[in-house]
């Protein structure tokens, strides 16, 4: 059975899909790894002859899932939340609430939380996390925003900043093809993190 780890925030533009690919594309180099979008409108699928390592697929509900030959499969999920996040909540190992660290996308989260909890009362280990994406570089909205999240009593896990090489993720196919040797380390430490939740 694979461990599935599943990336949520009912805000766009909070960077779900790079990250989703770039974790994809960094557990792909010990493990094999899929990536599945279960918005019809998502761009992960249009990646399929991009990426290398990592198998794209088309998404047919979490039951279709759990039979796969794969020991990591990431969902990303569409900028929106409805009650049909609960099935795939409940067929995760591990929800990563990605977030910048603005008042907009903090105050939003709170919405993505609230559908974990709900979950977790059918699965009560199910293990969630909290991720400051694109992170802008020496700015005091970053602890603010840490500050403000501790109240969700969710672990926060390493920060990824706000780089051009994530950004470039989706022509490149994963940060792997660069040379920006924080991006990387910044995903083997939120890599590290995430092994110790699951």
């Amino acid at each position: 059975m694979p461990k599935i780890i599943t990336l949520a925030h009912q805000k766009g533009g909070v960077g779900k899909s790079t990250l989703a690919l770039n974790l994809a594309y960094r557990f792909s180099k010990e493990v094999k790894t899929a990536l599945t979008d279960t918005d019809p409108q998502g761009s992960t699928i249009q990646l399929k002859d991009i990426v290398q390592g990592i198998d794209i697929l088309g998404y047919k509900g979490t039951k279709n899932l759990q039979g796969k030959p794969y020991d990591v499969i990431f969902i990303d999920t569409p900028p929106y939340l409805t009650e049909n996040m609960i099935p795939i909540f409940l067929a995760s190992d591990l929800v990563l609430i990605p977030t910048k660290a603005g008042v907009p996308d903090i105050m939003a989260i709170r919405a993505t939380i609230e559908l974990v909890k709900e979950a977790r009362k059918k699965k009560p280990d199910l293990k969630a996390g909290i991720v400051l994406n694109m992170i802008k570089p020496r700015t005091n909205i970053t602890e603010e925003a840490k500050e403000q999240l501790q109240a969700y009593r969710l672990p926060i896990l390493a920060e990824i900043r706000d780089r051009v090489v994530f950004n470039n993720t989706f022509l490149s196919g994963g940060i792997g093809t660069g040379n920006d040797q924080q991006a990387v380390q910044e995903l083997e430490q939120l890599t590290t993190e995430i092994l110790n939740l699951l």
